[in-house]
This record gives C-alpha cells, sequence and structure tokens, in this order.
C-alpha cells in the first residue's frame, strides 16, 4: 500500500530535513468581510476602515483582524503584532488589563487558550486565542519519528500507531503530530487498505483535515505534503507556491502551463532541477506513478503510451483521470496524433479546471501555425 511498499526507498536512504530550503512565499493578505486581498497589512488596514466601518472592538493579530471563530496561534507572537482599534476597556480570561499592555500579555503566551475581551462604550466583542506554540526541539523530534517510519519502509496502522507512540515526547508539537497522522490515514484510505478501518471515501476528509492542521506550520515536510494535496485536488497554482522546486511543484507547474494555453512552457519546466528528497518519502503509488510521467521527457513517455491509455478505464479517482487526460492530450498533441488528442479533450469540455483548457486544445490542434513544443 503506497509509494513505500514498492521497495524504491532501499535505493534512496531517508536523510534528514536540514539541508531542505524551502522558497519564500510572499503573504497574501484576505480581508475578511469581502473577497478582495491585498500584498501588505497596511493597504488591508486601510481597505477593512475605509469599506467596512462600524464601532465594534476590532483585535489585529500580525495585521490580521482577529473573527469570531477561535484563533489558532502556533507561532510566538511579538509585542507589536498584537493591536486594538476602538478599545478603551480590556479583560483577558476576565481580569482587567490595559489596552496598552495587551501585547506585552499575549506575547508571553505559548500553550494555553485565552478568552480576549474588548469593550467600548457599551459595545464588546469577545476573542477566543488558542496558543499551541511548538518548540523547535519538538518539532525537530516530530520530523525525526517520521523519518523512522520513512526507513521502515511499509505504511500500515502499526506504522502509524508506532509514530504516534514515538512523538509521546514531544508535547508541544501534538498538532504537528495530529496532522501527518491525519495525512497518514487518508493515504491508508485512498489506497484502500486492507489495514485500514475507514471507507475510501474518508480520504478526503482526512486529507482536507491533514491541511487544515498544518497549514500554519512552515516547515518543508508540511509544504511537500501540502502540496501533494493540492495536486491530487487538481489546485495547481498552490501546489506551486508550496513545493515549486519538487517533482510535484514541477508536474503542477507544467498543468498550470496547459492550463494557460502555454505549451511550449509547460515543456520548460521539464528543463528544472529538483529536489525530492522529502517527497518520495511520502508519495503514494498512484500518486508516484503519475507525477513521474507528468515530469518525463516526452519522448521517454511514447513507449508507455498505452499503458498510460489502459490507467485511464482502471479503477483510479476522478481527479487523477483527468490529469492523465491531459497528459495523453498533451503527448498526442505533440506527435501530431490528432484524432487520439480530441478524444481526451472532449472528454474534459464540461470540467470546472480543464475545460477552457480542453476547448483551447481542440482549437489549437486545427491551427497548424501553432506550437506543440
Amino acid at each position: 500500500m503506497g509509494f513505500w511498499h514498492t521497495g524504491y526507498m532501499e535505493f534512496h536512504e531517508p536523510v534528514g530535513l536540514e539541508g531542505y530550503v524551502p522558497e519564500y512565499i510572499p503573504p497574501v493578505y484576505q480581508c475578511k468581510h469581502c473577497e478582495e486581498t491585498f500584498a501588505s497589512v497596511n493597504e488591508l488596514r486601510t481597505h477593512r476602515f475605509e469599506s467596512h466601518p462600524y464601532s465594534r472592538p476590532i483585535l489585529f493579530l500580525r495585521g490580521i483582524e482577529a473573527g469570531t471563530n477561535p484563533v489558532r496561534i502556533t507561532k510566538p507572537l511579538k509585542k507589536g503584532d498584537v493591536q486594538t482599534s476602538r478599545c478603551k476597556h480590556v479583560e483577558i480570561n476576565g481580569v482587567p488589563l490595559s489596552p496598552s499592555a495587551i501585547g506585552e500579555k499575549l506575547s508571553s503566551e505559548t500553550n494555553d487558550t485565552v478568552t480576549v475581551r474588548l469593550t467600548n462604550e457599551g459595545i464588546s466583542a469577545e476573542f477566543v486565542l488558542r496558543f499551541e506554540i511548538a518548540s523547535e526541539e519538538d518539532l525537530a523530534g516530530i520530523e525525526h519519528c517520521f523519518l523512522d517510519v520513512a526507513r521502515s519502509r511499509r505504511l500500515d496502522m502499526r506504522a502509524v500507531e508506532d509514530f504516534i507512540r514515538a512523538t509521546e515526547t514531544f508535547p508541544t508539537a501534538i498538532g504537528y503530530c495530529n496532522g501527518i497522522c491525519e495525512y497518514f490515514y487518508g493515504v491508508l484510505a485512498k489506497e484502500r487498505s486492507a489495514d485500514s478501518s475507514l471507507p475510501f471515501e474518508k480520504y478526503r476528509e482526512k486529507f482536507a483535515r491533514a491541511e487544515d492542521a498544518l497549514k500554519d506550520f512552515d516547515r518543508p515536510l508540511v509544504r511537500v505534503i501540502r502540496a501533494l494535496i493540492a495536486f491530487h485536488f487538481n489546485q495547481f497554482n498552490e501546489s506551486i507556491d508550496l513545493a515549486g522546486k519538487s517533482r510535484v511543484g514541477i508536474a503542477s507547474g507544467r498543468f498550470e502551463r496547459w492550463i494557460a494555453g502555454d505549451t511550449i512552457g509547460a515543456n520548460r519546466f521539464l528543463s528544472r532541477t529538483s529536489d525530492s528528497r522529502i517527497e518520495e518519502l511520502l508519495t503514494d503509488f498512484e500518486s508516484e506513478r503519475l507525477i513521474k510521467w507528468c515530469v518525463a521527457d516526452p519522448k521517454a513517455l511514447v513507449p508507455q503510451l498505452q499503458d498510460i491509455e489502459s490507467l485511464i478505464h482502471q479503477d483510479i479517482l476522478a481527479f487523477d483521470r483527468t490529469k492523465l487526460r491531459v497528459l495523453l492530450a498533451e503527448l498526442y498533441a505533440n506527435q501530431r496524433s490528432v484524432t487520439e488528442a480530441k478524444n481526451h479533450a472532449r472528454e474534459l469540455r464540461n470540467s470546472p479546471v480543464f475545460g477552457l483548457w480542453a476547448e483551447n486544445l481542440l482549437h489549437r490542434l486545427t491551427d497548424e501555425k501553432q506550437p506543440y513544443a
């Protein structure tokens, strides 16, 4: 069950994660009251007060307005990260506090649930902050336990249970552990492991839980897990942002370029070097096969076209089937096998992700002046 069971790991011994340096991705700030996004905190705050004014007290954490849902905080706050607006009185867990002291108080929290109440002339607002700040030592400990699981070259319920037991000595990083476990459970369900009690369809819920649990941890291991999940669900831009230098990032880049109608740009991704040290510890069997095909030289795939074609008609997930159709259509188009390319493109005309790609490809196949490679 899974890539760990294929024997590939016999030739790729897991190493530490310290040498992997993720790309810096500039943050995007989204307004909680509309769909607009901004490149800086100041732009967001200006928009907030100009477009959505009201007198209710407001709490800002790192420039982002806290909402009515509990806020999970996984990185230490600095005094300057905490700001209030339209606030005259502050209470933290029922204890009055000077508004000017709120930053110092919250920046001292590490692992606790804190209720902040702000009041302004009879109008109050309450915010629940859940501090789950893991120590670097515990985060590294969780990753060490993960590598031990990878070295076992198997993924089953016993391996997951061993991982959980091994991580018990790293309590501040329990959220990190939980997110990795949710991904493990999702892979087991997705591969219909006889060892898993979860029904197949639960894999989507487990992947969603893994994404939610891990999104606040900016670690190389997390980026690759999230990139693999995004790739599976055809969220290619997100996968590129998370792991653009890995194979899954390169595969996602090709799909993103194909969707944009840029065939030449899609093929240029093949010249990029990739760092797959972490990724190869995490891919399940189906994902590994698909990613390998997506990053291979098109000429090298010609002898495998029938194998790829046969997989289309097997019991595979719709997310993977659509990606295979795109890959096959582009391969056939590159060879000027127009009928075969059109057949796959027509199957995706109504796809919300690939519909426009399909129409563009069908148009491209009738225009001899358009380049294919």
